[in-house]
This record gives C-alpha cells, structure tokens and sequence, in this order.
C-alpha cells in the first residue's frame, strides 16, 4: 500500500517546480523576447597579407583546437626583414559553436599564464583604445615575460559576442611564490573575469548563443612601452578590417 504524499509537500513540490519554470522561461525570455538593439555592432576581418610584411602561418595544436572548439582560426607572424615581428591569432564562432560566453575567455591572462608565462607591470594601461573605421575599440592589453631569457612581450586583444565588446577584466598580478599560489591566483582571477562576462551580457543583454570573435596580437618590448604600444595599434590597423553595422533609429 502505498503512502500517501502530504499536501504541503505536494504545494512545496509545485512551488519549487514554478520557481523553476519562472526562471529558465524568465532567463530565456530576458535575451530572445523583443531581443536588444544595439545601436552599434561590430565584426572582425583579418587580412591574409599585410604590405611590407611576410606572413608565416603557425598550426594551432590539436588540444587548444579541441580546447578552442572551432577550426575557423588564423594563426602566425608578420615578419619584416628579421626585426619587425607582429604575433597575431584570431578565432570566430558562429551560434552552432558557441554555446557558451567561456569561448571568449582563452585569453593571455589564461593560455599564456598557464603555460609559465609571467605578466608584467610596466605602467601600461589594462585597456586601450584601437582606432578602426573610425570606431575607437576597446583592446584590452598586458606585458607578459615569457621566459628563457626572452624580452618581455606585450600583447592587445579584443573578444565580441553578438558584435559586442566584452572585457573580461581581472588582470592576473603574478605575484605568486609558488605554483600553489600561483594557480590559487588564477582561480581567483577566472573567477572575477567569468563574472565580468555574465554581468555584461546580463546587463546588455548579450545572448550566449550567438557569434562570437577573439582577436589577439602582441610583439616584443625592446624600449619605452609607449612605443610598443604605438607600434600595436598602428599593426592593429593594417592587419584588421572592422565592419561596423549601425542600427537605424525607428521613427
């Protein structure tokens, strides 16, 4: 004989199923119902061939490309008579791909730290304004040493989701005495950049189902970081078309 469920466990039970409901519905609603318009958007094209630069192509390794989970990636160096360098990689997603707003955090504060690099404090700014089609975009900008007696190298990128800028923040210090409190760090740091993200794309409405692009270049510090700097935005221009899209105000 089977017991019989109580009635305030049974009104619990659908409370719970509501609260449940209203919140999924309510999430889903908030970025597909009557969906933002944002006033302007933005999406990357990166040229193949910069003039007086050579470009040498570098293959992404299989684990950061299973990581990464997309193929559509660009990947190398500009070179220019064996002294200019320019880095560059970038990566799009469309909605099949990109699920998730975490594809837009694999960015130097993560990947490269990961792997022995150490940030920097040079007194360079954590972001910067890029001049492109007449738009200033945010770049968000780091001095990473990258050890075996390499010079320091400072890197600019730039992540949109739905043509949006998304700065992660959280800028990882790199004070750490040890690989315990150097992965401690970093978890904390992920954690503030990850809920950076949410906040933005809650606040702004950003859709995590929809495209999505990361685009990154970096050289090295041989003087003044100014200068460097300089050099970076000025690549950034020749090496990225930006298509800008503005929406029509109604009347």
């Amino acid at each position: 004989m089977k017991t019989p469920v109580p009635r305030h466990r049974l009104v619990q039970l659908l409370l719970m199923f509501l609260l449940f409901l209203g919140s999924s519905v309510g999430s889903w609603a908030w970025f597909h119902v009557s969906p933002q318009k944002y006033p302007v958007s933005y999406h990357f094209h990166v040229r193949q061939q910069v003039a007086g630069y050579e470009f040498v192509p570098e293959a992404v390794a299989e684990e950061a490309v299973e990581i990464l989970s997309t193929t559509n990636l660009f990947n190398g160096r500009f070179v220019r008579e064996k002294r200019d360098r320019f880095t560059v990689f970038a990566g799009e997603w469309t909605g099949r791909d990109a699920r998730e707003m975490s594809v837009v955090q694999h960015t130097p504060d993560i990947c490269w730290v990961t792997v022995g690099a150490r940030p920097v404090d040079m007194g360079q700014p954590s972001v910067v304004e890029v001049p492109l089609a007449g738009e200033k975009v945010a770049f968000e900008c780091r001095v990473f040493n990258m050890g075996h007696d390499s010079i320091p190298e400072m890197t600019i990128w730039c992540a949109t989701a739905t043509g949006q800028v998304l700065m992660e923040g959280g800028r990882f210090s790199g004070e750490a005495t040890s690989e315990w409190e150097k992965r401690k760090l970093m978890n904390h740091y992920t954690r503030i950049r990850s809920m950076n993200t949410f906040l933005q794309a809650v606040k702004n409405r950003i859709p995590g189902d929809g495209s999505k692009q990361f685009v990154r270049l970096s050289t090295g510090v041989t003087g003044d970081w100014r200068i460097t700097l300089a050099q970076l935005k000025d690549f950034a221009q020749q090496w990225l078309e930006l298509e800008v899209a503005r929406q029509v105000p109604s009347t």
